[in-house]
C-alpha cells in the first residue's frame, strides 16, 4: 500500500496552523485555573511546555527565536513584564537544542517528563535571580517563594509534558521527514 504524500505547501500550511493554534491553546490555558490542575495556587507551565517541544529537535538559532516570541507572548499575558520570562526562556532553549543535538535527550515519555521537571526548574531560578538583582525583593522572602513555586510548577509540568509535548514532537518529526523527501 502506497501513502499519499500531501504537497508542500499543504504540509507548511498545516504546519502553521498547529504551530500558531497551539501556541494560542497554550497561551489560553495559561490563564486558565482549571480544578485539580493547580498545587499551591501555581498551574503548569504551558508556554514553557511548547518551547521545549519546539528546541527540542531545533537549530539552535530557531530555538532561541522561539523563546523570544514565547517569552514576548507569557510577559504580555501578565500583570508586570517586570521580571521577565525572556532570560529564563532562552536559557532553556539553548539548553534544550544544545543536548539533543548532543544525544542526551530521548524521545520517551520519561525523558520529556524529567527535561520538562529541569528546565521549568531552571526557568524559575532565573525569574527568583531577578527578583533578587532587581530588588524587588528580599533573599529570604525569594528563597522560600522559590521553593513552592518551582517545585509545584516543574511537578505539575512534568506530569503534563507527555500528553502535551509529545503530540508536537512527533508532529514536527513528521513535517521534517516529509520536508527530507
Amino acid at each position: 500500500m502506497s501513502r499519499k504524500i500531501a504537497s508542500p505547501t499543504v504540509t507548511r500550511s498545516i504546519n502553521y496552523v498547529v504551530i500558531f493554534g497551539s501556541l494560542l491553546v497554550f497561551s489560553i490555558l495559561l490563564l486558565t485555573r482549571i480544578p485539580g490542575m493547580t498545587i499551591l495556587g501555581f498551574s503548569p507551565q504551558w508556554l514553557l511546555m511548547w518551547l521545549i517541544a519546539w528546541s527540542i529537535k531545533r537549530e539552535l538559532i530557531y530555538a532561541v527565536i522561539g523563546a523570544i516570541a514565547v517569552g514576548w507572548i507569557h510577559d504580555s499575558l501578565m500583570i508586570t513584564p517586570i521580571p521577565s520570562h525572556i532570560p529564563g526562556f532562552i536559557v532553556v532553549a539553548v539548553l534544550t537544542a544544545s543536548w539533543r543535538q548532543q544525544r542526551y535527550i530521548q524521545e520517551d515519555f520519561i525523558s520529556l517528563a524529567l527535561l520538562v521537571f529541569i528546565m521549568t526548574f531552571a526557568a524559575e531560578t532565573i525569574m527568583a535571580i531577578q527578583h533578587l538583582l532587581l530588588g524587588l525583593r528580599s533573599l529570604s522572602d525569594i528563597w522560600l517563594e522559590h521553593q513552592r513555586i518551582a517545585l509545584s510548577s516543574a511537578v505539575l509540568s512534568s506530569l503534563w509534558a507527555p500528553l502535551s509535548c509529545t503530540p508536537l514532537v512527533r508532529w514536527w518529526d513528521h513535517v521534517r521527514a516529509l520536508e527530507k523527501q
